[in-house]
């Protein structure tokens, strides 16, 4: 009895470093792409939708970030940007049900009162999604409703099927930042939403991101400066500087981030004139080298300019990074 007694009083006065690590320490991330079918001011047209879910332990709740594409009904050509609090409920060992709901950020090409507009709504977006995990390597089906709310514009719901990847890492602790920065150069395609006579342009982005070391799933992981060409589409023509907030999944081979803040610039296409706007990415990177101190990540980023003067634009491009090795944020 005594020897017990003992073993006991041992175990719980070792440090906790002593112990196996905790499931604490896993961060979770889940990336999906899906299409299908929506119904709207009673007619029915095609939607599609990307984006991730991130929840830094084994909490049952999470981040996620996408971009959902209303399709075209009859004068609205709608699309936006969503952020919702993900609640987590595993079913089993293949199955996962996952319910979210948060604010949507649209823009909508639409004809109000014989002007065609570029109409910015905020609204909400709340989703019920059912995960099926049919591979061990992380893949996964996905069927997700969605029912989006939107004063001064059109309601809908959806219903869309697709695939996704889970993605696990676990923290390293004794692994801490390298370098506190990441600097980057993109490069692609930009067009104005608007639609009338335009080309496609040519866009580029220079960009440091400086790391905050941040421990919280609803807390930005970064903030970042930039300068950025929009190219000449006739429509717009832009260079100007975002400022930009960054949400993060866990640093890993792959990382998705969202970025959102206001930007700085002068549109030649309207003489000149100095516009404060809204800016807003999604962005998948894939980490093709590290050393000791430093990685070289490269990434794809799509990008929406919300104008507000009906010159919103989409803007595609692929890019290289540079940062310290990071480890836990």
């Amino acid at each position: 009895m005594r020897k017990r007694l003992l073993f006991a009083v041992l175990c719980a006065a070792l440090p906790v470093s002593a112990q196996p690590q905790s499931e604490a320490d896993i961060e979770h991330s889940d990336f999906f792409i899906m299409g299908g079918a929506l119904r709207g001011l009673s007619e029915t047209t095609w939607t599609a939708q990307s984006g991730f879910i991130y929840r830094p332990d084994e909490k049952r709740w999470g981040l996620g970030f996408a971009y959902n594409n209303d399709g075209h009904l009859t004068n609205n050509h709608r699309d936006g940007l969503a952020a919702q609090g993900w609640y987590v409920l595993p079913l089993g060992e293949r199955f996962e049900l996952q319910l979210g709901t948060g604010p949507y950020a649209t823009m909508n090409n639409t004809t109000i009162d014989g002007e065609r507009l570029n109409d910015f709504r905020l609204g909400l977006m709340t989703s019920a999604a059912l995960k099926w995990r049919f591979s061990p390597g992380g893949w996964y089906f996905r069927t997700q409703y969605n029912n989006t709310w939107v004063p001064g514009s059109f309601n809908s719901n959806a219903v869309l099927f697709g695939l996704g990847r889970d993605f696990t890492d676990t923290a390293d602790s004794e692994n801490p930042l390298g370098l506190n920065a990441q600097v980057s150069v993109w490069g692609g395609t930009s067009r104005t939403t608007q639609l009338g006579t335009q080309n496609s342009a040519a866009a580029y982005q220079l960009e440091a991101q400086y790391l905050l070391d941040s421990d919280h799933w609803w807390k930005p992981s970064g903030i970042s400066v930039a300068f950025l060409s929009e190219g000449d589409t006739i429509l717009a023509h832009r260079t100007g500087v975002p400022v930009q907030l960054w949400w993060s999944t866990a640093p890993d081979r792959f990382t998705f981030s969202f970025g959102a803040g206001p930007y700085v610039a002068y549109d030649g296409a309207r003489d000149q004139e100095l516009n404060l706007m809204g800016i807003l990415s999604l962005r998948a990177a894939y980490r093709l080298a590290e050393t000791r101190r430093h990685t070289l990540e490269a990434g794809f980023m799509y990008t929406r300019v919300a104008s507000f003067y009906n010159r919103d634009q989409d803007i595609f491009m692929l890019g290289l990074r540079l940062g310290g090795r990071v480890g836990k944020r």
